[in-house]
């Protein structure tokens, strides 16, 4: 499966800053606040932007809440000895058992042991640039829990702001977009936050999908018939899909009235705006973790799993 590419789904999406968020460059700096915005040198000048690793960690961290919502050992801890990349590096990288085995999580953000299905570009400000405002802080004491004396920082934050990304997702099980689906979702309803000072009132954003686009390569791509398409997942495209543990047959039904596209290799159909029905195939997501038993629970409890 590692070698083929069967499907894709790319996702653009909008992320409105509707509050003071910071994303920490992690340099020290020689003047100016304390803790500034991560900047980037693009189109002959400097501005800050929103780094897809940290995307993707805020994206893997949410998925993990629902996954353990529904059934705790759907998601190991990554930072654990007993996460799957630790376990599974001790046998084959990058093979079938590596995928087999995993939690659900790591199935779609990756491990150690092999890429996630899931990639996230750096998202760049759009429109007007964002405009930077500097916040005061204070340390607190641990002993006494008020401000430390002399412990003052400054931070500097965007307040306002709208940034474009793209998600990209390969390879994907129909439960996998509709996990990503769901993050989503809480996304567009200010659920999420992002970078640092969160407890503290900081990263309060919004995210928008502005389209979505599925694209399936090879004989099997999916026709519509009737206003009716046949969205496939990988278990429905990839003949050794049992032998990774995949959901087979994996296919539901949607409407689709736009445009398909074809070269004979790729077959392409776009849902632009919000257009996509998430609804309809958000139950792949609640049977496949529900039904999810850990392949690894020996090896991360001692056999009290």
């Amino acid at each position: 499966m590692f070698k083929q590419l069967v499907n894709e789904c790319l996702i653009d999406l909008h992320i409105y800053v509707e509050g003071p968020v910071l994303i920490k460059s992690g340099l020290a700096q020689i003047s100016g606040p304390d803790m500034a915005w991560v900047r980037v040198f693009r189109n002959g000048r400097e501005e800050v932007y929103l780094p897809g690793s940290s995307l993707k960690g805020v994206l893997r961290s949410h998925a993990e809440r629902i996954a353990r919502t529904l059934k705790p050992e759907a998601a190991c801890d990554p930072f654990a000895d007993t996460s799957c990349g630790r376990i599974l590096d001790k046998k084959k990288p990058g093979s079938v058992e590596a995928y087999r085995d995993s939690c659900l999580i790591c199935k779609i953000f990756g491990s150690t042991g092999f890429a996630g299905r899931l990639a996230t570009a750096d998202a760049y400000a759009i429109g007007k640039p964002p405009e930077s405002a500097q916040r005061d802080g204070v340390g607190i004491d641990r002993f006494t829990g008020g401000a430390a004396h002399g412990a003052k920082f400054e931070l500097e934050v965007i307040t306002e702001g709208v940034f474009a990304t793209t998600l990209h997702l390969r390879n994907f099980e129909l439960w996998q977009l509709a996990l990503v689906g769901l993050v989503l979702q809480d996304l567009a309803d200010g659920l999420i936050r992002i970078g640092m000072g969160k407890s503290r009132g900081l990263g309060k954003v919004r995210g928008e999908v502005q389209q979505v686009r599925i694209d399936f390569l090879g004989p099997k791509a999916p026709r519509v018939i009737n206003g009716q398409l046949a969205l496939r997942g990988v278990g429905s495209l990839f003949n050794d899909a049992q032998a990774y543990g995949m959901v087979k047959p994996d296919e539901v039904v949607i409407p689709y009235s736009g445009e398909v596209r074809s070269n004979g290799l790729r077959t392409t159909f776009v849902f632009p705006g919000q257009t996509f029905p998430w609804d309809q195939i958000a139950d792949r997501w609640i049977q496949r973790a529900s039904a999810f038993v850990d392949p690894l629970a020996g090896e991360r409890y001692g056999g009290r799993g």
